[in-house]
């Protein structure tokens, strides 16, 4: 069985699924709320302190976006959510134990889950950028619309979750009870918010911190974006390989 068949036989299963109520609820949320803070606060507060910083109000709003609103800080839990609902939906199936017992290797089934969660997870990031253009086209935004900032913002977070897509697939494979998953990133989120303030010298150590670093101007956070989300996937992308292809499903 080819992996794109996998692939695509996964996205089948999350047809009818609460993948697409989660990814209508949280860009609707999020647009809402910058909506809100734009809609109260541009004219006569926000405006003034773009004009101090020499930034632009397209700019303004993703650090409204990612500090204030605090997106950048709960996205890799929500990849989390994304990935319980998916291996949620493989259990209630039972899914797994009729996969496996086709000529389908192991790795190739575990991969497919995970290039499905990173899938979803792009288009969560995608749909709030397309909210944040939204919201600054309705208020009305003096300058042009800042497309290479945006495409590069999108980017960074793309590379940034995959360390928790990576570790998500695996734990969600593992428990059988995807609450105890989300909890899990969560307390990943807490520990994160921990290093962040407390011991700044270790957040770098954190994928759960990586997709925060996305709205950063300075080279070197962003840079610890690509290159921490992309090693950290790849470490528990391969500890969870090794450990799902000994693990007894049948």
């Amino acid at each position: 069985m080819r992996f794109l068949n996998l692939v695509t036989a996964d996205f089948l299963k999350q047809k009818r699924g609460l993948i697409w109520l989660f990814l209508l609820v949280i860009p609707l949320g999020t647009t809402s709320a910058m909506f809100l803070d734009m809609y109260i606060r541009y004219d006569d507060y926000l405006y003034f302190r773009v004009q101090e910083k020499g930034i632009s109000s397209w700019e303004m709003l993703l650090v409204e976006n990612h500090l204030v609103l605090n997106w950048g800080m709960f996205l890799p839990v929500f990849v989390g959510v994304i990935s319980a609902i998916i291996h949620y939906t493989e259990a209630k199936q039972g899914a797994w134990k009729s996969l496996l017992s086709l000529p389908v290797s192991r790795t190739s089934a575990f991969l497919s889950k995970f290039s499905v969660i990173v899938f979803f997870s792009c288009l969560l990031i995608t749909l709030n950028s397309l909210g944040l253009f939204l919201v600054g086209k309705v208020i009305g935004f003096p300058e042009p619309f800042e497309a290479d900032l945006y495409m590069k913002y999108v980017f960074y977070q793309y590379a940034g979750i995959l360390g928790s897509a990576a570790i998500h697939n695996w734990v969600s494979s593992l428990l059988k009870n995807q609450i105890n998953a989300i909890l899990i990133g969560f307390l990943g989120m807490v520990i994160s918010l921990i290093l962040l303030f407390q011991a700044p010298d270790l957040k770098e150590f954190s994928p759960y911190l990586y997709p925060y670093f996305a709205y950063s101007l300075e080279g070197n956070e962003q840079a610890t974006a690509i290159v921490g989300g992309v090693f950290s996937c790849a470490v528990f992308l391969l500890l969870g390989i090794f450990e799902f292809k000994r693990r007894d499903i049948l």
